[in-house]
């Protein structure tokens, strides 16, 4: 009886035993899958040669899609790119050249390249890009085709941008005005037009008699008062060293003209002036300072 109890209890404490050691085992392997887990989940991934960065949009810089920039040598190409075009005559394409990088100056050259007649297209351009800086850039605009010697594309430049002052200045460097470098013998179309409006009902024939007549009417008035008014024909005057105090004073500086100085009296008025003084009146406003007719450089004699 008594080794039964004996055998029982021992087999009881083996049962305790191995129940324990299981209970043990269970919970380790347990907490050995808890840290493979916890390595696995916080271990960032990294491509092999790449290093992962993460992009935290804020409210302020919200991320985008695509986000691109150019180089310094993508605008250097474009810029040499537009010169190039310039250079070879290509002044369309230079300008779209020039204003995809933001050179108004550029694009308003080229297209004044062309010629006196798209010279209004040009300073369409300065006024649509530019207008905080238009006066300012007319000028230079004019500047730039003075300095390459198209001293009258210079002067229309002005002349159309009511600088006339200006405009007049520069022409008397090659000793022209206004009137010489107009076109002449154009015919208004104004007056057809306005035929046109009024006689709808008018063949093609008769607007055409119409406006032939007119033009006929036009060309005989101007014959008549040239040959009305003919011209006066000025004489160049000598340049000319006092040889005592004139009575006149300077038309330009009012200080009186002393003997030994050397002065030179305008073609219109006679008035004297002296003579460095006067040729540089006339490169800013070619008339005299007295009379208020027109002078130029090549009505002296120096």
């Amino acid at each position: 009886m008594v080794d039964n109890m004996v055998e029982i209890g021992l087999l009881i404490f083996l049962v305790f035993i191995a129940i324990s050691l299981i209970v043990a085992a269970r919970a380790a392997i347990r907490s050995q899958k808890k840290d493979k887990a916890a390595k696995k989940r916080y271990r960032p991934y990294q491509p092999y040669g790449q290093e992962r960065t993460i992009d935290t949009p804020t409210p302020s810089a919200p991320r985008t899609a695509v986000q691109t920039t150019s180089s310094p040598s993508e605008s250097r190409a474009a810029y040499a790119s537009a010169d190039e075009f310039f250079r070879a005559g290509m002044y369309d394409r230079a300008k779209e050249e020039y204003l995809k990088t933001g050179r108004v100056f550029g694009a308003a050259k080229s297209i004044a390249a062309k010629g006196r007649e798209f010279i209004p297209d040009s300073l369409e351009i300065i006024s649509r890009y530019a207008p905080e800086r238009e006066e300012e850039m007319i000028r230079n605009l004019s500047r730039y085709f003075f300095d390459s010697g198209e001293t009258e594309i210079s002067a229309i430049i002005l002349y159309d941008s009511n600088l006339t002052d200006e405009a007049d200045a520069v022409l008397a460097t090659i000793g022209k005005s206004i009137d010489d470098i107009s076109p002449t013998g154009v015919v208004e179309v104004s007056e057809i037009e306005t035929a046109v409006i009024l006689e709808e009902e008018k063949s093609l024939e008769e607007l055409e008699a119409i406006a032939s007549e007119a033009k006929k009417e036009k060309e005989e008035e101007i014959v008549i008062k040239e040959k009305t008014e003919a011209p006066r024909k000025i004489q160049t005057q000598p340049l000319k060293v006092a040889t005592s105090d004139l009575e006149d004073r300077c038309s330009v500086c009012l200080s009186v003209i002393k003997a030994g100085e050397s002065f030179i009296r305008c073609p219109h008025c006679e008035i004297p002036s002296h003579y460095s003084h006067i040729v540089e009146w006339i490169k800013v406003k070619p008339q005299c300072p007295n009379c208020k007719k027109k002078l130029v450089s090549k009505m002296f004699q120096s």
